[in-house]
């Protein structure tokens, strides 16, 4: 697996950067997880969305959300031979990480995403195209809430955004990067 470390990015570059990363595992190279964050951005996926703020439609799937510098995302460029089980390995290797941070945040099955109570922590968005992934899951390390909370995140009633900063978990974007590495190459490692 190959780690790129793009740190701040404009979306569009990053959406771009995905599909030459998507050719170049397409033609046999290993994975590629890389880490951004954005300048701020409404992004929406598959759902059809009335809302009262400019947003940048996206080919992944799942609704509207926000990003910002202080969103870590973590995007996946994996060869998957099943969308369901590729799924069932990046929510385990988040699940291990967020028990490492703080027990109160957990998986919703109904609502996925990672929260705490209602309060949404990092969401999740793929695409599957040609047996490769693309897009990734956000995770809001100091995210700035009052835009966020401009929409419902996900178009989920009664669900706020809300960040490890918000909820006083300290810990940095290295600290995170590091982490995750370590999770992600040994969950996608076993068989």
């Amino acid at each position: 697996m190959k780690i790129v470390d793009l740190d701040l990015i404009e979306y569009k570059k990053a959406l771009n950067l995905m599909d030459k990363y998507i050719d170049d595992v397409e033609k046999n190279r290993e994975n590629i997880l890389f880490f951004c964050r954005h300048y701020p951005v409404y992004t929406v996926g598959s759902d059809k969305i009335d809302i009262d703020v400019d947003v940048l439609k996206t080919d992944r799937g799942g609704s509207i959300t926000y990003h910002d510098e202080g969103t870590l995302m973590v995007y996946f460029i994996f060869k998957i031979n099943s969308p369901a089980l590729f799924y069932k390995k990046v929510v385990k290797s988040f699940k291990k990480f967020f028990e490492k941070v703080d027990k109160n945040i957990f998986y919703d099955y109904k609502r996925p995403g990672f929260y705490i109570e209602n309060r949404k922590i990092a969401s999740l968005g793929f695409r599957y195209k040609k047996g490769i992934s693309k897009h990734g899951v956000a995770i809001h390390i100091n995210s700035n809430l009052e835009n966020f909370n401009k929409i419902k995140p996900c178009n989920l009633e009664g669900v706020v955004a809300t960040s490890f900063r918000k909820e006083n978990i300290h810990i940095t974007f290295e600290e995170v990067k590091k982490e995750l590495i370590e999770i992600i190459k040994y969950e996608f490692s076993k068989a």
